[in-house]
């Protein structure tokens, strides 16, 4: 098994874990839409996703049609189109990587993606960037679950998977 493929299975099974099919879930930072695609795959339905890259959303239009045709992908700037969504929206929403390579104060974003959240967020995310744990909490989301990806070779990863719950 590939390291992608690792890598998508492991997000289809963690999400498993606080989803069913019918879970209403965004993703914000869809990037080309690998993740969104492993997703409707395994049989998730009601699938949203942020991509602020328009050459992003492009390459996903062209990789993976299916999740164009069939997943809401809404391109643009991430703060804006949150704040446009109403309270508890999504009954989960996830990231993987988003603030990775970012630069700059995104501490207006873990109030807006606590607020969108009906139940579950998910931060898969550098150990360098980070996850505001106590931040999370102040907003009303305790972790509940923590996996170092790091110690799972097969996936050749950075990231650390936190789990919170409202």
């Amino acid at each position: 098994m590939d390291v992608g493929q690792a890598r998508a299975e492991f997000l289809v099974a963690l999400l498993r874990q606080y989803a069913d099919d019918d879970t209403r879930i965004l993703e914000i930072g869809s990037r080309e839409g690998d993740n969104l695609a492993s997703l409707l795959k395994a049989g998730f339905t009601r699938l949203s996703g942020f991509e602020s890259n328009v050459d992003k959303v492009a390459a996903l239009k062209e990789c993976h049609p299916e999740v164009a045709s069939q997943v809401d992908v809404i391109p643009g700037p991430v703060h804006s189109s949150l704040r446009g969504i109403a309270d508890a929206t999504f009954d989960l929403v996830f990231t993987v990587g988003f603030l990775f390579d970012k630069e700059g104060d995104f501490a207006w974003l873990f109030p807006e993606l606590a607020r969108v959240t009906r139940r579950y967020l998910i931060c898969i995310e550098s150990g360098s960037s980070g996850t505001p744990e106590a931040d999370f909490n102040r907003l009303g989301l305790n972790k509940v679950k923590t996996v170092d990806l790091r110690t799972l070779k097969e996936l050749d990863s950075v990231f650390i998977a936190r789990v919170f719950e409202k």
